[in-house]
């Protein structure tokens, strides 16, 4: 035992070796990066974002609408710029950046840019942007000279090795009206993602801040940027709080509108006191002025946007720490070694792939834990290690202790096969029978008028088209998660939520209801031509208990489920042909999808064998899909019945006549001029009796 503990050490030692040098030759680097996203994609929460920060964007709407109700092409006036000022300044804004670029004259004049100036002026909380550029390009020495004001006196100034050699500042006018300058050219990760920016930067003799930097200092929220925690390169790791859209946003038009109310004595369309304390961030996000750029949770979002999440991440002060490299490569070392040492004494396969698991666990949930605690840990490079580790224990253990239990498995596998034996040795308990409860969603299927058509074929077409029909649907249960129980003839019995725990079983079942019934109308045509028949299904389906498992006989059993729930799915694709309808759903299923699906309710029904009547709903389609058309039958459906539920018979008739066509509306409005000549008892409930199974 010392000794496999000894080899296991040399063994840990060599991993850690191996992946130090992976790591020092940066072939990490780009797993890590995304390593880090996924972090930030399981702990940020949009509700943490500040709402102290808006958002103004010139948007597609902005543009359209100015192009097309007053010919103004882009860019637009300033004095456009200016009215959104003034209109902020009287909200009571704290600060509002432009996140535009206005280096140039306007091309309406020098009095447009005066009036912009003056407005900058006069509400003194106007930030405009600066462009360091490391290339020789001619600057605007005036404008340069003004920026000295806005240089930091103590700051932390960026390591990244970049030399700036030319600066792009805004109009003289602009620079002498604003309230602060800040830098926003800024370069992502070599993968094109921003996760973090420099807060400071290098230029002549000045210190000049990046944007959300310039922000945070002139709202009070920083006094001392130098103790600001960045990476060795100067940078501030960014805390995103969420996707493109977390923060509170505006069209720019409808605030330049508003003030234009306000100014004429109206209304405004947004109250100006929305913006009272806020920080206004404005910047383009139409993809024609191509200011959209990558963070770790949006592919596409403007680049506003992330100079916003870097100035939450000051004013909230979440911030993130690299953590320091000694305690990195300690910990590595640590993990490599003791993985080395534990697997390398294990003998049972069991306890091997359990060290597996908790192992191959450690770095993510180390690099979890720091996260939360605000530190960027390493996951590639200790998981590496691990992994290395994990793999040369393995390779030590086989070949130390295997030999025996090698050879025994080498014979039999000449006799069963490898598969068979692998899942006898891991749980013997599979050759017995019996089966556990659990909630499951039920699918029954049946093909309308099968009979009938079997009529009308020779054996050979039969065959081919029940092939051809069996295939498409099975294809789709199973690529949406479900399990295969049995055929019956034409009919297709699954379930979903076993043998595998599947959260989204039911919504699941649904879709693929659904998309059963829409590859149907697909491929109805090529049946049609070639067996000289379309094929129409119904569909039940139910959510609640089963029993599931193995069923049978000793000598032969099958992997089925059993139970109520079962029948009734069974029970609903049989309903489906008296209310003409071809997906019918349990109430229990419809009330997990509601959110997610369009349904309506069908009848509430009392099926054969049962004393409590149950609500039975049609699955239509998937939101977002039908046509608002079809959105309204549905909601006039639902009110008619509710006028049949209170015995309202003629206003039923009423609603139910305008859904003409319609099959469970004629049922209703017929049940509706029975019951008004025959009107029913006080005790009348409404519950259909299903005489048939």
């Amino acid at each position: 035992m010392k000794n496999k503990i000894l080899y296991g050490l040399l063994v840990g030692a060599a991993a850690f070796l191996i992946a130090l040098l992976l790591h020092s030759l940066h072939l990490f680097q780009a797993l890590e990066w995304k390593s880090w996203d996924a972090r930030l994609r399981l702990f940020s929460n949009p509700e943490h974002a500040s709402q102290d920060i808006v958002l103004i964007l010139v948007d597609q709407k902005s543009l359209d609408v100015y192009t097309k109700q007053q010919s103004l092409s882009w860019p637009w006036p300033r004095q456009l710029y200016a009215a959104l000022v003034e209109y902020l300044k009287r909200g009571g804004c704290q600060a509002c950046f432009f996140d535009i670029a206005m280096s140039e004259g306007s091309p309406f004049g020098v009095e447009d840019d005066e009036i912009l100036g003056s407005a900058a002026a006069a509400a003194g909380n106007v930030f405009f942007p600066v462009f360091l550029s490391t290339e020789d390009k001619e600057s605007d020495e005036t404008a340069v000279g003004l920026l000295s004001r806005f240089s930091l006196k103590k700051a932390k100034a960026s390591a990244s090795g970049e030399t700036f050699r030319s600066l792009t500042a805004p109009l003289e006018i602009f620079v002498k009206a604003a309230k602060g300058i800040g830098n926003v050219r800024f370069i992502p990760d070599k993968d094109g993602i921003f996760r973090r920016i420099p807060l400071s930067f290098v230029f002549r003799d000045m210190i000049l801040p990046s944007l959300p930097l310039a922000i945070a200092e002139a709202v009070g929220k920083l006094t001392d940027s130098s103790s600001l925690p960045v990476d060795s390169t100067g940078s501030l790791i960014i805390h995103f709080q969420g996707p493109t859209g977390t923060y509170r946003t505006y069209s720019i038009v409808a605030l330049i509108n508003s003030w234009a109310q306000m100014a004429e004595g109206r209304k405004p369309q947004v109250p100006p006191q929305e913006f009272a304390g806020k920080i206004a961030l404005v910047g383009l996000s139409a993809f024609g002025l191509l200011d959209l750029k990558s963070s770790p949770l949006s592919a596409v979002m403007p680049g506003v946007e992330i100079l916003a999440a870097t100035l939450d991440t000051l004013l909230q002060r979440n911030f993130f720490r690299p953590a320091p490299g000694a305690i990195s490569y300690a910990f590595v070392l640590f993990l490599a070694l003791l993985t080395g040492a534990a697997v390398s004494s294990l003998r049972k396969i069991g306890l091997i792939i359990g060290a597996f698991i908790v192992f191959m666990a450690v770095p993510a949930a180390a690099a979890c834990g720091a996260f939360i605690a605000g530190i960027w840990l390493e996951f590639v490079f200790p998981w590496a290690a691990v992994f290395l580790a994990l793999i040369g224990a393995s390779v030590l253990n086989y070949s130390l202790e295997g030999k025996q239990r090698r050879f025994i498995k080498g014979v039999f596998r000449h006799y069963l096969s490898p598969a068979v034996i692998d899942r006898i040795i891991e749980n013997p308990k599979l050759l017995q029978l019996g089966g556990e409860e659990r909630e499951i969603t039920s699918f029954f299927s049946d093909v309308a008028g099968f009979t009938s058509i079997t009529e009308k074929l020779t054996p050979h077409e039969l065959v081919a088209l029940l092939n051809a029909y069996l295939s498409e649907m099975t294809g789709i249960i199973l690529r949406e998660g479900g399990t295969l129980d049995k055929y019956e003839g034409d009919a297709i019995v699954a379930f979903w939520n076993a043998p595998l725990d599947d959260p989204d079983h039911v919504l699941r079942a649904c879709r693929a209801a659904l998309a059963c019934q829409k590859r149907l109308a697909v491929i109805e045509a090529d049946f049609q031509k070639q067996f000289g028949h379309g094929l129409r299904a119904r569909i039940g389906l139910n959510t609640g208990p089963a029993v599931v498992g193995n069923m049978g006989s000793s000598r032969r059993f099958d992997y089925t489920a059993m139970g109520d729930t079962v029948n009734l799915a069974a029970r609903l694709e049989s309903a489906c042909k008296q209310y003409s309808v071809s997906i019918l759903a349990g109430e229990k299923t419809f009330d997990r999808v509601k959110d997610r699906m369009i349904g309506r309710e069908i009848d509430l029904v009392r099926v054969v064998g049962k004393k409590q009547p149950v609500r039975i709903f049609e699955l239509i389609a998937e939101k977002g899909v039908l046509p608002q058309e079809e959105i309204d039958q549905v909601r006039l459906y639902h009110q008619a019945l509710e006028l049949y539920r209170n015995r309202q018979w003629d206003e039923a008739v009423a609603c139910f006549k305008k859904l003409a066509g319609d099959p469970p509306a004629g049922i209703y409005m017929d049940r509706c001029l029975s019951l008004k000549q025959n009107p029913p008892s006080s005790e009348w409930d409404g519950v259909t009796d299903l005489r048939t199974k």
